[in-house]
């Protein structure tokens, strides 16, 4: 049996699964960021999720071949490794336990050999390259020091020109009605729940924008545009530590889904599309999870396996 596991800040999601990727049982639990919560109470969810998922099918104790964990705001050595320990304690019986950031779960989904660029752009914004060298982090480093081209940089930007077109500031812009239709309250009092609500809220605020966007405002499209920039500045880093071309770049997140922002930013790149083959994932980042634990193994992912997980998990 095999085991993957994507966790982030808003759910987890977990798969036990055949050597040849047929489903047994999946689960749905509550965020596992320990960035967030802490390691300890990373450890106590994962725990509870295992034995959801596990307890029909021989408990924790069962043997399982091997587990990947890709969690988010675990990139650092500290982080991983004390999750590598709770994860060994709460499976003593698996053959093969490894674990990392949830960045690259698309990129196992979707990279042939593993190795490529992943492009982060939800709430915050990162990028990673994983190549023979080993991991290369480019941004990424939170809303305090710098995620261009984020749900949150998007959102801040909106309310900032709403601001600004409100008190005379800026130039006049359809936002300002937008914002403070969505604040519900006028801009004064609103000043309290914007920095309550923190970085989630103030990132919810880029919806406004693209909606902004599609009604033609120029200040929304000029957000919406350097944002875009922001991301290409993100992958023209990226490929500066790539050796083998074109590599694939899995890019992944709510900023991102979007159809026509995505088209900007592959736009905007221009000719370094020669050099890369830019996606969104097909699969579930979980699938990348299970597809990693499987080749830490030595099994082969290939279409079949593909082809029984996607039958079963839906």
């Amino acid at each position: 049996m095999l085991i993957g596991i994507d966790g982030g800040g808003t759910k987890t999601a977990l798969v036990l699964t055949t050597d040849d990727g047929h489903i047994i049982n999946k689960h749905i639990g509550s965020a596992t960021n320990p960035a967030d919560i802490g390691v300890e109470e990373c450890a106590n969810r994962l725990e509870e999720q295992l034995d959801a998922l596990m307890k029909d099918f021989g408990g924790r104790e069962a043997k399982v071949k091997s587990i990947y964990a890709g969690i988010a705001g675990s990139a650092n050595d500290k982080t991983r490794n004390a999750l590598h320990a709770h994860i060994k304690s709460l499976l003593p019986n698996t053959e093969l336990i490894d674990n990392g950031s949830d960045a690259f779960n698309a990129l196992y989904g979707e990279s042939d050999d593993g190795y490529g660029i992943t492009l982060i752009a939800g709430t915050g914004s990162s990028s990673f390259v994983l190549s023979e060298d080993g991991m290369k982090q480019v941004g990424g480093w939170g809303y305090l020091v710098d995620d261009a081209g984020s749900g949150f940089s998007i959102g801040k930007a909106a309310l900032m020109a709403a601001y600004r077109s409100f008190d005379g500031r800026g130039e006049k812009t359809i936002l300002e009605e937008m914002c403070l239709e969505k604040l519900g309250i006028n801009f004064r009092d609103a000043i309290p729940q914007i920095y309550e609500g923190g970085k989630h809220y103030i990132a919810s605020f880029a919806r406004v924008a693209f909606e902004a966007f599609e009604k033609g405002d120029e200040i929304a499209k000029a957000i919406i545009y350097d944002a875009a920039e922001a991301l290409c500045v993100h992958l023209r880093a990226c490929l500066t530590h790539v050796t083998n071309f074109p590599t694939v770049c899995v890019a992944a997140g709510g900023v991102i889904s979007n159809d026509k922002f995505f088209h900007i930013v592959k736009e905007k790149l221009g000719d370094d599309l020669n050099r890369m083959r830019i996606l969104r994932p097909v699969l579930p980042p979980v699938y990348g999870a299970l597809v990693k634990a499987a080749r830490n193994a030595g099994i082969k992912t290939d279409a079949a396996f593909k082809e029984n997980f996607l039958n079963d998990f839906e």
